[in-house]
């Protein structure tokens, strides 16, 4: 059992969950065969990874372990810049699978994906008898573990590895995808294909060496079975890529040897474990909404499953490989919501693979710009990991976007330092970048005002053009966050004057009768998934609701998008409603404080048929699109805890629905831990913890509280905007509640689920419920 009490400064917030308890009721189950990676259990720890499911394509008597290598992408050398994009070159690849094959056919299944120690487990009936599972990926070796213990079967192993064929590429070529633009470009290309893969033996391990074309890169599957296959037997693999060094054997050799050696000391699982229950509990929450409980906590093993702080940054896919037509980092919107996750979660050292990366990748992102441009840099809208991926004389809305994130990391993290010298000066960069666009493409016109010739608002249709909203929200953005870093730390840089005449002069905000447009005589007429036109809103809160005046355009644009989007009837090519339409719609609802809105948007998601029962989502039926079922949770936070503008906001946009709801130690920006808790609907108190001591402003969702610290009470003052300000310490902590401090109940414990309640997700009769089951079902 695994549960804790917090003492706070002479005050106790009582924090009792059982976790291993807890979580288990959330635990997935499968009693349908899975058969495609939409409906199959997913292993990994960031780098590697299986998914288990029976291919359409495969024997009755064969199950896979399907492995995935989250970096594995192809390396070849672009003949020009401009042939960066033709992401054929520089794709994800695919690896191979391990068949399981048995004596008999298969009649059934019985699995359970354990959360709380990251492990499968189960049952697999057949014709001649029947074989247990176990498997898993070790969270911080890159090794996968799978045994299977048979009764009157026999289960056969083998290795099968895959060509490394770009997937796009190898659709075009069968004359199959979309046309016109970068699809006919990448369909003229003929690319050489590397060669077969060898394989070998050496100690008692098996490996298959996949050298990439012209060498450029390499990738070693090494694995090892022991035991009986008519009783109990083991499988480890490692996987390893490599770019620009040539060292993968070497170091899957020295991964298979260092499992050997704790399974050998008995502490294989232990290791593994430690990682998962030190993770778990950094926070917590309940509600009694069993289904929307149960839905975050896999989106926490899904996160905690595809992303380490020391790895790739995290794509459309993770380690779980699947064909796809977009076998990259998408840089226009789905990157930027994942890394959103982990912040409020306070899981954030999983999140510190993007600005890692970006602080590794610098000079990369300084050749994606055009020689004459000093100083500058960008990223187009796809990218390969090494953020090699040529932008042109084109503005720099990708980078300054994902730059949002960096900066939402170190406002959550209080990390100052990484601030002002690592994201200040590729900011800066970026907005040079601005500069030289604006000095390269002037637009005369008499108000005098400085704007943007040509940009784009991802992905709408008529969605190019003058003066785009999407660009302008970005510029405000950065040139206000460079002021602020160079005001907080006393820069004095020479180009502060810049930014300041930038902001001062850039053309305003393009709204209609509707709110925000897409840009200069761009209304938002058309239905459209993204809201790009609405970033200054959310995420970027360049125009936040504080003013009423400012409040009413936000919400008339909100509601405007979602009519057209939903309502106007009309038909076009692009997706209209996905995923991240709804989270996005349940976020910017709730930071508007309408919390009916924002739980519909919530549950809006669950229902869209291209969520499966396991809680993975795709377009399109085979493409992978990690971010939208993790902004989920996402929107689950904005709706319980806000904090942009300086200001910590309680319970923002908790539904009546949520009458019963628990939170402990989210996270906010300024680095402050929140608990809070309502009861039958009233708010029982909020604590707050102070990490780095900086001003904590906070407003709560009941009149008259009374405020103690270090169990002692204080006076505080409300401000006019009904907010107070509370001088606290580093690690110092205040209680906010209606009662007395000795009326107060303080404890946090898990909410009661009924057993029709539990194990929602997964594949089998409990999740017929959800139309993705049915969607993504061949049953």
């Amino acid at each position: 059992m695994f549960c804790f009490t917090q003492i706070m400064q002479g005050q106790n917030v009582d924090f009792k969950v059982d976790y291993q308890s807890f979580l288990a009721k959330h635990d997935m189950l499968w009693d349908i065969m899975p058969d495609k990676w939409q409906t199959a259990p997913y292993s990994g720890n960031g780098n590697v990874g299986f998914l288990l499911y029976q291919s359409p394509e495969e024997k009755d008597n064969v199950i896979s372990l399907h492995i995935g290598r989250h970096d594995y992408y192809d390396h070849r050398e672009a003949e020009t810049k401009a042939d960066e994009m033709l992401w054929i070159k520089r794709s994800r690849l695919p690896l191979g699978h391990f068949k399981l094959a048995s004596k008999g056919k298969i009649t059934g299944v019985d699995m359970r994906l354990d959360l709380w120690n990251a492990k499968l487990t189960g049952t697999i009936t057949t014709t001649e008898g029947s074989y247990n599972i176990k498997g898993l990926t070790h969270s911080t070796n890159d090794i996968i573990y799978f045994e299977t213990d048979a009764k009157n079967e026999t289960v056969a192993i083998t290795w099968h590895a895959e060509a490394p064929i770009p997937p796009v590429y190898e659709v075009l070529q069968k004359g199959g995808g979309p046309k016109g633009g970068t699809w006919d470009k990448m369909r003229a290309v003929t690319l050489e294909m590397a060669p077969k893969a060898e394989l070998s033996k050496k100690d008692g391990y098996n490996f298959c060496y996949q050298a990439l074309f012209d060498n450029r890169g390499e990738t070693t599957t090494g694995y090892k079975i022991t035991g009986n296959a008519s009783k109990k037997q083991q499988l480890i693999a490692s996987v390893h890529h490599t770019f620009p060094e040539h060292n993968s054997l070497d170091i899957v050799t020295k991964n298979l040897e260092t499992a050997d050696a704790i399974i050998k000391d008995g502490n294989f699982i232990a290791t593994h474990q430690e990682w998962w229950h030190a993770y778990y509990p950094l926070s917590f929450i309940t509600i009694n909404d069993a289904e929307k409980e149960s839905f975050y906590w896999i989106q926490m093993y899904k996160l905690g499953s595809a992303s380490r702080g020391n790895g790739p940054i995290l794509d459309l896919m993770g380690p779980w490989y699947n064909r796809t037509f977009w076998p990259m980092v998408w840089g226009d919107l789905n990157v930027q919501l994942i890394y959103w996750t982990h912040l409020t979660a306070n899981r954030m050292a999983i999140g510190e693979s993007l600005p890692n990366n970006i602080d590794k990748y610098t000079e990369n992102l300084e050749n994606n710009v055009p020689k004459h441009w000093k100083n500058s840099a960008a990223v187009a809208a796809l990218m390969p990991q090494d953020l090699i991926a040529y932008n042109g004389g084109k503005v720099p809305d990708m980078l300054a976007w994902i730059l949002n994130d960096y900066w939402l990391h170190c406002q959550f993290a209080g990390d100052d330092e990484r601030m002002r010298d690592k994201l200040f000066p590729i900011l800066k960069k970026t907005v040079n970048s601005y500069l030289n666009y604006i000095k390269d493409n002037p637009v005369e016109d008499e108000d005098g005002k400085i704007h943007i010739k040509y940009s784009w608002s991802p992905e709408y249709k008529p969605g190019r053009g003058q003066d785009i909203n999407f660009t302008l929200a970005l510029i405000r953005w950065s040139c206000q966050t460079l002021i602020d870093i160079d005001n907080e730390h006393h820069i004095n840089d020479p180009l502060k004057k810049e930014w300041q005449h930038l902001l001062d002069n850039l053309v305003e905000f393009q709204i209609d009768e509707n709110g925000l447009m897409v840009g200069k005589d761009r209304p938002f007429a058309n239905p459209h998934r993204h809201y790009s036109h609405l970033l200054a809103f959310y995420p970027l809160m360049v125009i936040t609701p504080e003013k009423e005046e400012d409040k009413q355009l936000l919400r008339t644009s909100l509601d405007h998008w979602l009519d057209v989007t939903f309502n106007s009837g009309k038909k076009i090519k692009a997706m209209p409603v996905t995923g991240y339409t709804a989270t996005g719609a349940s976020s910017m609802y709730a930071n508007l404080g309408d919390a009916e809105k924002a739980y519909y948007y919530l549950d809006f998601l669950i229902k869209h048929k291209n969520i499966s029962s396991t809680t993975m989502y795709s377009e399109g039926k085979i493409n992978p699109v990690i971010e939208s079922p993790l902004s989920f949770a996402t929107s689950l936070h904005d709706m319980m805890l806000q904090s942009w503008g300086g200001k910590i906001r309680v319970f923002p946009a908790s539904p009546k629905k949520w009458k019963d709801v628990a939170f402990h130690d989210f996270r906010t920006q300024g680095a402050f831990l929140v608990s809070a808790k309502k009861v039958e609907g009233e708010t029982e108190f909020v604590s707050v913890k102070s990490l780095k001591g900086n001003v904590c402003t906070v407003q709560v969702d009941f009149e008259n509280p009374k405020f103690y610290k270090n169990a002692k009470s204080i006076s505080v003052e409300e401000s006019s905007d009904g907010f107070y300000t509370i001088d606290l310490k580093i690690d110092e902590t205040v209680v906010i509640t209606s009662k007395s401090l000795n009326k107060t109940d303080l404890n946090i414990e898990e909410l009661p689920k009924s057993e029709d309640e539990q194990n929602l997700f997964g594949y089998g009769k409990k999740t017929k419920r959800l139309p993705g089951h049915n969607y993504y079902s061949s049953y």
